[in-house]
């Protein structure tokens, strides 16, 4: 995300549009994954959502962890605090098995993977704070810049990992089909059925591009779109918690992916080596 090595634009007025942004595709993540911790924390300390010291304990990370994660202030261990919280809940429901729709673990899953994205990239460019304060020291900045970029890859790679199950069910195990009757029909996309292999091949084939870091912000764009319409017609009249199915973990998946469709795919990544990009 350096502009002296970033890969040539296929399309030159579309690189005007997100080139100031994309120092900012990396805070985006960190404000974004904070920010879906704040709710959790506020209904476990006022909402009634707490029964016992631990669980009291748990809201209290939850609420000022994100609020520090957001502003950027001890990122590192706040990160690696969260990613207890994380497994904790993972174990926790890890009889429920995958689907984040039947109580399973995938949501956890993800934002464990978003909280290490962050315990290795650190607070980023624009924070109140640093942990450790490496960005202070001129003589470790490569190293600094080299963990942010490491840090922005991961949480790449894992959101793709993430989606590409559902994709792989989609293309291979009818899922097209069962989709095309139910949620595609539910926003009012027709066919139906063309619209689901467009999302079936977008999360299986569109996630293989975006973990290798190919195409990058025209998988995510279109990912983004996909999950805006989820979160406006699907998501939304359930609420804000997972739990009954609200629009917080689509909400998240969607920031990130504002985040790669104006940071591209970063230093690690085939757009890079390339040298080309959308």
């Amino acid at each position: 995300m350096n502009a002296r090595t970033a890969p040539s634009p296929l399309i030159a007025w579309a690189a005007r549009l997100y080139r100031p942004l994309e120092p900012y595709a990396y805070t985006l993540i960190r404000v974004a994954t904070g920010a879906i911790f704040i709710p959790h924390g506020v209904q476990k300390l006022f909402l009634g959502g707490a029964h016992t010291v631990a669980t009291f304990g748990l809201g209290a990370l939850e609420l000022v962890g994100g609020l520090l994660l957001v502003l950027g202030i001890l990122v590192r261990p706040i990160a690696a605090l969260l990613i207890v919280d994380a497994l904790m809940v993972i174990s926790a429901n890890f009889a429920k098995g995958w689907l984040w729709t039947r109580g399973g673990v995938q949501y956890h899953t993800f934002l464990l993977g978003m909280c290490l994205a962050l315990a290795i990239g650190g607070p980023g460019r624009y924070a109140m704070g640093y942990w450790p304060k490496l960005a202070l020291d001129a003589s470790l900045k490569p190293l600094n810049d080299r963990l942010l970029a490491l840090g922005y890859a991961l949480a790449r790679v894992w959101f793709a990992l993430l989606i590409l199950p559902s994709g792989y069910e989609k293309v291979f195990e009818n899922g097209a089909a069962r989709i095309a009757a139910g949620n595609v029909l539910k926003t009012g996309f027709y066919p139906p059925m063309f619209w689901a292999w467009v999302v079936a091949l977008l999360e299986f084939v569109g996630m293989i591009l975006l973990a290798l870091g190919l195409g990058t912000r025209l998988v995510a764009f279109m990912m983004a779109i996909e999950l805006g319409v989820i979160v406006l017609t699907i998501q939304a009249p359930n609420g804000w918690f997972w739990t009954s199915r609200g629009t917080e973990f689509a909400l998240i998946l969607f920031l990130v992916c504002i985040a790669f469709v104006i940071g591209g795919g970063g230093r690690y990544s085939l757009d890079r080596r390339l040298g080309r990009e959308f």
